[in-house]
């Protein structure tokens, strides 16, 4: 029996994401949990006398998860670059244009590493900025050891307001951390392994670098950049095997950038050797980026192997003309989603924030019209995927991602209460009006964390 304390029954047009009820007139919801959807009649026979009816108008959406965002890093940028009183826009804005300045601009400025009450300041700064644009939660991956303990304690202060996956990163390759041995002891350091926490914060799978960066030349391409260049290759794949197979065993999945097409086949090559899907699948392997001529066969063993493809349009959307100057017509399907998907594999979408635009309404257009930065025309529309599909990967998909397919990602009874109120309509509405919408409220754990109006009104007081 359900009692008044802490129970709200919300009413409007709701789109689960979920193929067994995908819309809903109202949502009843008890604590940080959602008991019932269904229509509003049903639902108000079991509220209990004496709750309110809260009535939105707009559409109600499973908050939007971003599965590729460095938070921490882009809350550091966004203590040192933004006014006070600068809204998510003007973060985006700024954000935009430090990466054009310098793409690589330092995240601190400071003559020392940001202490950690930098950190718990910077996760307070960027947070509210993140919810203002739908997000309740987000994988940040690549995270140092300092980063950790920044989510560690921000978490044991109860100010993490947006949902973390940490993907520990053991910086391999650098002077401190020279060999994968040395990677290996710096993991058994970390308390916890892939999966471990809780609804707030919990450990992703380890970050490995595999190539480099397509604007550079060095994604590691099975066809060759030119003459018998084909990219770089920063570990060998005898070396990758032995890294993936003393992670398995260790309970560490493994997050693996890899942008060109001989990367990603060579990682999955190694992610095979190492478990079959039964293990990969559970630790959440992703392939990174995986923008750049990755072939058909590499798709459908991702697929297979249980390996999901975690895909940032913002990188193509920014980088297309770049590779088409160098790789002619080859880059034109740059970041196929539509073969990825048609593939079967388990696409999450991100952002690389804040290197790369993140806003999700921005992402989702740039997935569905294929539309790039410096070109007229859409570029490779054949791999456009449609707006749903899109927020799917938003939200199911980056759920399962974030090991959350049980408890967000969907609006259902037993999930967690976090969803996005917009003034469109994501299984109806174009690209573009998509990526004009509004975001009115975010709520997470049916807290709200952002209200357009109150944010407003505040402003104007100002």
């Amino acid at each position: 029996m359900l009692s008044g304390a802490d129970t709200r029954l919300i009413v409007g047009s709701i789109r689960t994401m979920d193929d067994d009820r995908p819309e809903a007139e109202a949502m009843l919801v008890l604590g940080e949990r959602i008991v019932a959807l269904g229509a509003l009649d049903e639902l108000r026979a079991v509220t209990p006398d004496g709750v309110v009816e809260e009535r939105f108008d707009g559409v109600i959406v499973p908050g939007f998860i971003d599965a590729h965002s460095h938070m921490q890093r882009a809350g550091l940028k966004a203590l040192q670059l933004l006014d006070d009183g600068a809204d998510a826009e003007t973060f985006s804005a700024v954000m935009l244009a430090d990466g054009d300045a310098d793409p690589d601009a330092p995240d601190w400025l400071g003559d020392t590493p940001p202490r950690l009450d930098d950190r718990l300041a910077a996760l307070s700064r960027v947070q509210p900025l993140l919810h203002a644009m739908g997000f309740t939660g987000v994988i940040d991956p690549a995270v140092t050891l300092d980063e950790l303990a920044g989510y560690r304690e921000a978490h044991r202060l109860s100010q993490l307001t947006l949902r973390v996956v940490a993907m520990p990163w053991p910086q391999l390759g650098s002077p401190h951390v020279p060999d994968i041995d040395a990677a290996l002891r710096l993991l058994d350091t970390i308390e916890g392994v892939t999966g471990d926490g809780d609804d707030r914060l919990r450990l992703g799978p380890i970050k490995v670098y595999y190539d480099g960066e397509g604007m550079k030349g060095q994604a590691l391409l099975e066809r060759p950049w030119s003459s018998d260049d084909h990219g770089v290759q920063r570990l060998s794949a005898d070396e990758f095997a032995r890294l993936a197979a003393s992670c398995v065993e260790r309970g560490w999945g493994l997050g693996v950038h890899a942008v060109g097409s001989r990367a990603v086949e060579q990682v999955l090559d190694g992610l095979d050797a190492a478990a079959p899907a039964s293990v990969l699948g559970p630790l959440r392997c992703q392939l990174i980026h995986a923008y750049l001529e990755p072939s058909p066969e590499s798709m459908r063993r991702s697929a297979a192997l249980g390996v999901i493809a975690s895909l940032q349009p913002s990188i193509a959307w920014n980088n297309a003309a770049g590779l088409m100057r160098r790789l002619g017509d080859r880059a034109v399907p740059v970041n196929p989603l539509r073969d990825w998907l048609d593939a079967g594999a388990t696409l999450a979408l991100g952002s690389d924030a804040p290197y790369f635009p993140f806003d999700p309404r921005q992402v989702v257009g740039v997935a569905a019209e294929r539309r790039m930065r410096g070109i007229a025309e859409p570029v490779g529309l054949e791999q456009a995927i449609t707006v749903l599909e899109a927020v799917r990967a938003y939200t199911r998909g980056a759920a399962y991602a974030a090991f959350a397919e049980n408890s967000r990602g969907m609006l259902r009874a037993g999930f967690l209460a976090d969803w996005v109120l917009l003034d469109v309509d994501p299984t109806s509405c174009t690209s573009a009006e998509f990526a004009a919408a509004r975001v009115l409220r975010t709520e997470v754990g049916g807290v709200s964390v952002f209200d357009a109006v109150t944010t407003n009104r505040n402003a104007q007081d100002l």
